[in-house]
């Protein structure tokens, strides 16, 4: 079989939008489709050439190298198909705060994300829009384009449009709709927080292209992280809470500028 004529099937996550569910309880379940892990994506464009099924699917969640990465596999493989998956901005920006917080970056949420646009986080990162038009960009098809929401509310209309886009089929009784990763608590993270601005000034480098590197250098830290959040499991919160993780207000005012774009995902999801 040419690879030209290979259905092939590209989920780009966003990251914090329950991939990491569809990876390890989902893809893995889908029949009449061969699924290439997230473990194996670097060797995906390989694999798929030397391989000789029908179709494909490859999973991997970008928020950065959301362009890079559908480009790359598009110049190759012009006959693929999007899955990207959405969330509502202001529980995303929170997830991806808690998420930089566990990875050891200690900074307050209004240096993270602000209106000033000065933050890590800036606001074309957060608009969802800007990813379609990319996505329009390099593709010639339609992506199917889902939102974090439904899996939580409606968990097999949401897994079965994934399977009828990809032309697949799994039988429900596989499906584990258990929590993947369960959250840190907000005591946890704020400890941590401190303990790093002590401890731990700059985050450990996660090095994604070295295996070695990153078992010596980032795994370590990455456990002792772990150990410092379960140990401030048993202090109680007058203790470690101060003041709130995030300011909820804040938050809310913050958001109010991407409800436009939010309701164009809705509307593009249905």
């Amino acid at each position: 079989m040419k690879n030209s004529e290979k259905e092939i099937y590209f989920h780009v996550g966003l990251a914090k939008t329950g991939s990491t569910f569809l990876q390890n309880s989902f893809f893995p379940k889908l029949k009449n489709i061969k699924y290439i892990s997230t473990h194996r994506y670097w060797r995906c464009i390989n694999i798929i050439k030397r391989t000789k099924y029908k179709s494909y699917l490859i999973s991997r969640e970008f928020d950065r190298q959301f362009e890079n990465e559908i480009k790359k596999i598009l110049k190759e493989f012009p006959q693929t198909k999007i899955i990207v998956v959405f969330r509502r901005h202001d529980k995303w920006i929170s997830s991806q705060f808690k998420r930089h917080s566990k990875n050891g970056y200690h900074w307050d949420f209004k240096d993270f994300y602000n209106n000033k646009n000065t933050g890590f986080w800036k606001k074309e990162d957060m608009l969802y829009s800007t990813k379609i038009n990319l996505i329009k960009k390099y593709s010639k098809s339609k992506p199917l384009i889902l939102r974090f929401e439904e899996l939580k509310e409606n968990p097999h209309s949401y897994l079965s449009k994934i399977s009828k886009f990809t032309k697949s089929n799994y039988s429900k009784d596989d499906i584990s709709l258990s929590v993947v990763h369960s959250s840190w608590s907000e005591k946890q993270l704020i400890f941590l927080k401190n303990f790093c601005r002590i401890f731990k000034k700059n985050p450990p480098e996660y090095y994604a292209n070295n295996k070695i590197l990153h078992w010596l250098l980032y795994r370590p830290w990455w456990l002792l992280f772990h150990f410092v959040m379960y140990f401030a499991y048993f202090l109680p919160k007058s203790l470690v809470i101060k003041k709130p993780l995030i300011d909820k207000t804040y938050l809310s005012n913050s958001m109010k500028k991407y409800a436009e774009d939010w309701e164009k995902i809705k509307k593009l999801s249905d």
